[in-house]
Protein backbone atom coordinates (compact mmCIF):
# COMPACT_ATOMS: atom_id res chain seq x y z
CA UNK A 1 0.00 0.00 0.00
CA UNK A 2 2.59 2.23 0.80
CA UNK A 3 4.67 1.81 -2.35
CA UNK A 4 1.41 2.21 -4.42
CA UNK A 5 0.41 5.37 -2.39
CA UNK A 6 3.62 7.04 -3.22
CA UNK A 7 3.57 6.36 -6.72
CA UNK A 8 0.21 7.77 -6.96
CA UNK A 9 1.62 10.91 -5.76
CA UNK A 10 4.20 11.01 -7.68
CA UNK A 11 2.25 10.31 -10.64
CA UNK A 12 0.06 13.13 -9.61
CA UNK A 13 3.85 15.37 -9.80
CA UNK A 14 4.76 14.57 -13.19
CA UNK A 15 1.60 15.13 -14.94
CA UNK A 16 0.53 18.59 -12.97
CA UNK A 17 3.99 19.83 -13.68
CA UNK A 18 5.05 19.68 -10.41
CA UNK A 19 8.62 18.32 -12.18
CA UNK A 20 10.10 21.14 -13.38
CA UNK A 21 13.75 19.73 -14.15
CA UNK A 22 16.30 22.26 -15.58
CA UNK A 23 17.46 19.34 -18.30
CA UNK A 24 15.51 17.26 -20.60
CA UNK A 25 16.15 14.14 -20.28
CA UNK A 26 16.56 14.04 -16.50
CA UNK A 27 15.30 12.83 -12.93
CA UNK A 28 15.56 12.44 -9.66
CA UNK A 29 15.03 9.96 -6.41
CA UNK A 30 12.64 10.68 -3.95
CA UNK A 31 12.25 9.36 -0.83
CA UNK A 32 8.65 9.13 1.09
CA UNK A 33 9.02 8.55 4.91
CA UNK A 34 6.16 7.24 6.47
CA UNK A 35 5.77 6.73 9.67
CA UNK A 36 3.05 4.57 11.39
CA UNK A 37 1.06 4.06 7.89
CA UNK A 38 1.21 8.11 7.70
CA UNK A 39 3.36 9.54 4.98
CA UNK A 40 5.22 12.72 7.18
CA UNK A 41 8.19 14.21 4.53
CA UNK A 42 9.39 13.58 1.71
CA UNK A 43 13.18 13.75 0.70
CA UNK A 44 15.13 14.83 -2.42
CA UNK A 45 18.16 14.89 -0.82
CA UNK A 46 18.50 11.00 0.04
CA UNK A 47 21.33 9.10 1.96
CA UNK A 48 22.13 6.80 -0.20
CA UNK A 49 24.14 4.58 1.70
CA UNK A 50 24.17 0.84 2.48
CA UNK A 51 20.43 0.34 3.70
CA UNK A 52 19.46 2.01 -0.05
CA UNK A 53 22.29 -0.13 -1.40
CA UNK A 54 20.70 -3.57 -0.26
CA UNK A 55 17.09 -2.36 -0.86
CA UNK A 56 17.40 -0.54 -4.36
CA UNK A 57 16.16 -2.07 -7.32
CA UNK A 58 18.57 -1.32 -9.63
CA UNK A 59 17.67 -3.53 -12.14
CA UNK A 60 14.32 -1.47 -12.49
CA UNK A 61 16.69 1.39 -13.32
CA UNK A 62 18.31 -0.60 -16.05
CA UNK A 63 15.05 -1.43 -17.56
CA UNK A 64 13.69 1.91 -17.67
CA UNK A 65 17.44 3.36 -19.37
CA UNK A 66 17.16 0.19 -22.20
CA UNK A 67 13.15 0.87 -22.59
CA UNK A 68 13.94 4.11 -23.42
CA UNK A 69 17.29 3.80 -25.48
CA UNK A 70 20.08 5.49 -23.12
CA UNK A 71 23.33 4.65 -22.97
CA UNK A 72 24.88 7.15 -20.72
CA UNK A 73 23.84 8.07 -17.18
CA UNK A 74 25.40 11.95 -15.87
CA UNK A 75 24.72 11.64 -12.13
CA UNK A 76 24.10 15.33 -10.96
CA UNK A 77 26.45 15.24 -7.20
CA UNK A 78 25.97 18.17 -4.39
CA UNK A 79 29.56 18.96 -3.67
CA UNK A 80 28.39 18.53 -0.16
CA UNK A 81 25.75 15.75 -0.21
CA UNK A 82 25.69 12.58 -2.69
CA UNK A 83 25.41 9.10 -2.60
CA UNK A 84 27.26 6.83 -0.66
CA UNK A 85 30.83 5.27 -2.17
CA UNK A 86 29.26 1.51 -1.87
CA UNK A 87 25.91 2.99 -3.67
CA UNK A 88 27.49 4.53 -6.62
CA UNK A 89 29.90 1.57 -7.30
CA UNK A 90 27.16 -0.99 -7.04
CA UNK A 91 25.40 1.35 -9.35
CA UNK A 92 28.37 1.74 -11.92
CA UNK A 93 28.90 -1.75 -11.57
CA UNK A 94 25.02 -2.38 -12.70
CA UNK A 95 25.28 -0.22 -15.85
CA UNK A 96 28.48 -1.13 -16.85
CA UNK A 97 27.46 -4.93 -16.81
CA UNK A 98 24.76 -3.49 -18.92
CA UNK A 99 26.73 -1.42 -21.55
CA UNK A 100 25.74 1.61 -20.07
CA UNK A 101 28.32 4.30 -19.26
CA UNK A 102 28.51 6.29 -16.19
CA UNK A 103 30.14 9.82 -15.13
CA UNK A 104 29.71 12.71 -12.61
CA UNK A 105 29.21 16.56 -12.97
CA UNK A 106 29.74 17.91 -9.22
CA UNK A 107 27.69 21.21 -8.54
CA UNK A 108 27.62 23.68 -6.23
CA UNK A 109 25.29 24.18 -2.92
CA UNK A 110 22.03 25.47 -2.53
CA UNK A 111 21.58 28.57 -4.28
CA UNK A 112 23.60 27.81 -7.45
CA UNK A 113 21.40 26.64 -10.03
CA UNK A 114 21.44 23.14 -11.86
CA UNK A 115 23.77 24.01 -15.07
CA UNK A 116 21.46 23.41 -18.15
CA UNK A 117 23.07 20.97 -20.57
CA UNK A 118 23.03 20.55 -24.03
CA UNK A 119 23.19 16.79 -24.33
CA UNK A 120 22.13 13.73 -27.34
CA UNK A 121 19.02 12.13 -26.68
CA UNK A 122 20.96 8.79 -25.54
CA UNK A 123 22.23 10.46 -22.33
CA UNK A 124 19.99 10.49 -18.74
CA UNK A 125 20.49 12.79 -16.13
CA UNK A 126 20.28 11.58 -12.48
CA UNK A 127 20.18 14.42 -10.22
CA UNK A 128 21.28 13.79 -6.62
CA UNK A 129 21.01 17.40 -5.70
CA UNK A 130 18.49 20.34 -4.70
CA UNK A 131 17.34 22.21 -8.01
CA UNK A 132 15.44 25.51 -7.76
CA UNK A 133 13.29 24.86 -10.72
CA UNK A 134 11.80 21.34 -9.13
CA UNK A 135 8.64 22.33 -7.08
CA UNK A 136 9.26 18.83 -5.67
CA UNK A 137 12.64 19.84 -4.16
CA UNK A 138 10.90 22.82 -2.92
CA UNK A 139 8.00 20.24 -1.34
CA UNK A 140 10.84 18.34 0.38
CA UNK A 141 12.50 21.55 1.14
CA UNK A 142 9.54 23.08 3.13
CA UNK A 143 7.55 21.01 5.40
CA UNK A 144 4.66 23.29 5.39
CA UNK A 145 4.72 23.25 1.71
CA UNK A 146 4.69 19.69 1.72
CA UNK A 147 1.67 19.74 4.44
CA UNK A 148 -0.35 22.29 2.34
CA UNK A 149 -0.30 20.03 -0.51
CA UNK A 150 -1.27 16.98 1.29
CA UNK A 151 -4.02 18.36 2.74
CA UNK A 152 -5.41 20.14 -0.21
CA UNK A 153 -4.89 16.65 -2.02
CA UNK A 154 -6.88 13.56 -2.67
CA UNK A 155 -4.12 11.73 -0.15
CA UNK A 156 -5.01 14.03 2.79
CA UNK A 157 -6.26 10.91 4.85
CA UNK A 158 -2.20 9.18 4.32
CA UNK A 159 -1.11 12.28 5.71
CA UNK A 160 0.49 13.36 9.73
CA UNK A 161 3.11 14.96 10.59
CA UNK A 162 3.86 12.38 13.74
CA UNK A 163 7.15 12.15 14.71
CA UNK A 164 8.83 8.21 15.64
CA UNK A 165 11.59 7.18 15.21
CA UNK A 166 10.54 3.98 13.10
CA UNK A 167 10.35 5.15 9.74
CA UNK A 168 9.67 2.75 6.21
CA UNK A 169 10.93 4.55 3.39
CA UNK A 170 9.71 4.18 -0.03
CA UNK A 171 12.31 5.59 -2.74
CA UNK A 172 10.21 6.81 -5.94
CA UNK A 173 12.78 7.36 -9.39
CA UNK A 174 10.18 10.56 -11.05
CA UNK A 175 11.19 11.69 -14.40
CA UNK A 176 8.86 13.29 -17.08
CA UNK A 177 9.20 9.69 -18.56
CA UNK A 178 7.89 7.67 -16.31
CA UNK A 179 7.66 7.17 -12.47
CA UNK A 180 9.22 3.53 -10.58
CA UNK A 181 9.07 2.52 -7.14
CA UNK A 182 12.90 1.89 -7.12
CA UNK A 183 13.05 0.94 -2.91
CA UNK A 184 10.07 -0.69 -1.52
CA UNK A 185 8.79 0.77 1.86
CA UNK A 186 12.24 -0.86 4.09
CA UNK A 187 12.80 0.24 7.90
CA UNK A 188 14.71 3.20 7.83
Amino acid sequence: MLEEISLDIANYWTSNDFLTESNKNCGTLVAFDWRDDYLTEINTNIDLDELECDNFKFDKLIEFLNRNNFTFVLGLRNIVHGPSEEWTDKLKETLKSNGIEYDEYVVDCWPSPIPEFDIPDNIFILRYSYDENSKIDKLAAFPYMFRDFMIKSDWEEYYNDKDSEDKKRVIIFCSDIENLVLARGFNK
